[in-house]
């Protein structure tokens, strides 16, 4: 929470680290209200809720970070971007096994959001997409490419996934689209 709620803050510090303790960032620019563009996140091997919340209610940033991690643990996403309103496209996200509650609330109530990333995950955790894009209204989901849905969209992306408990609760509850169930 280093940053916590300082809302004329519009540009972060630069972020180099690559070797992350458990939540290290967590929370750090949560309440950022003016804060436009993130840092740069190189770390590719992730610790237990180290970018926790990082920008929870950042109403004004527009774009994400590049988020190279394949290496995930348990809570390091979750809540990352939840209530950033102004944030209408996601970050690419490359692992292909997950972590419980990995990407939990990752995206909730982003409003603005009108794509989701590509999910490679092939083995997925408890929990792991736990109300991910809860209530983004202006997101339309569909398993197959129409008029209204411009394509189509499965997890995973390819193959077939080797699942956990729960781990698509709600994920697209409050979605815009016609489909809001707990997808397959």
């Amino acid at each position: 929470g280093m940053f916590y709620g300082c809302t004329a803050l519009t540009l972060p510090p630069a972020l180099p680290a690559t070797t992350l303790a458990d939540f290290c960032y967590s929370a750090m620019f949560s309440g950022c209200t003016a804060l436009t563009s993130p840092p740069a996140l190189p770390a590719t091997t992730l610790a237990s809720g180290c970018y926790a919340s990082m920008f929870y209610g950042c109403a004004a940033l527009t774009s994400a970070p590049v988020l190279p991690a394949t290496t995930l643990a348990s809570y390091c996403y979750t809540d990352m971007f939840h209530r950033c309103t102004a944030l209408t496209s996601p970050p690419a996200l490359p692992a292909t096994t997950l972590a419980n509650h990995c990407y939990t609330y990752m995206f909730a109530r982003c409003e603005a959001l009108v794509s989701v990333p590509a999910l490679p995950a092939t083995t997925l955790a408890n929990q792991c997409y736990l109300y991910m894009f809860y209530e983004c209204t202006s997101l339309k989901i569909s398993s197959d490419q129409t008029e209204t849905y411009q394509y189509a969209w499965r997890i995973p992306t390819s193959g077939t996934a080797t699942t956990a408990p729960s781990w698509n609760t709600n994920m697209l509850s409050g979605t815009g689209g016609t489909f809001t169930d707990d997808p397959d």
